[in-house]
C-alpha cells in the first residue's frame, strides 16, 4: 500500500486515500449499527435505517471506483482495472450462482448477502495479476 500512496500518479493515489477512507467507514458504520441494534431498544421503523446504515460507505466505494476511471487519465490502467473488475464480477456472479443452487438442493449453509461486496472485491484481486500479465 506504502507504494500505492508514493506514487506519481495522482488518480491513483487519490483512489487508494478514498477507498481507506471507505473501508474504515464500513467497519465503523457496521460496529455503530451492530451495537446500536443490539444494545438499544428501538422502534421496528429505527431498526430499518440502522440496518442500512453499513451499505452507505460501500456505496461510497463504487462512487470511488468511478470517480477514479473518470479521473485515470492512463487508457491502459483503466482498461486493466475494468477487466479485473469484470472478472471479479464474473467470479461473483458465478459462485454466489453455484451457492444459491447448493443451498437450495444440497441444504448448504445460506450465504449472507453481506459476502457478495467482498468477494467482488476478492475476485477482482485475484484477476488483476492475470489481466496484467496478459498485456505483458
Amino acid at each position: 500500500m506504502n507504494e500505492c500512496l508514493t506514487q506519481r500518479n495522482v488518480a491513483q493515489r487519490r483512489y487508494v486515500i478514498r477507498m481507506i477512507w471507505c473501508a474504515a467507514g464500513s467497519i465503523v458504520f457496521a460496529l455503530v449499527a451492530k451495537i446500536a441494534l443490539r444494545l438499544g431498544h428501538l422502534p421496528d421503523a429505527a431498526v430499518y435505517p440502522i440496518a442500512i446504515f453499513p451499505a452507505f460507505p460501500i456505496m461510497a466505494a463504487l462512487v470511488v471506483t468511478g470517480l477514479y476511471l473518470a479521473e485515470e487519465k492512463d487508457e491502459f490502467q483503466r482498461q486493466v482495472l475494468i477487466e479485473a473488475m469484470l472478472g471479479g464480477m464474473g467470479i461473483t456472479l458465478a459462485g454466489t450462482t453455484v451457492w444459491g443452487y447448493l443451498e437450495s438442493m444440497a441444504h448448504s449453509p445460506h450465504l449472507d448477502a453481506t459476502w457478495v461486496y467482498p468477494i467482488f472485491w476478492i475476485g477482482t484481486a485475484v484477476c488483476m495479476p492475470f489481466v496484467r500479465r496478459r498485456y505483458r
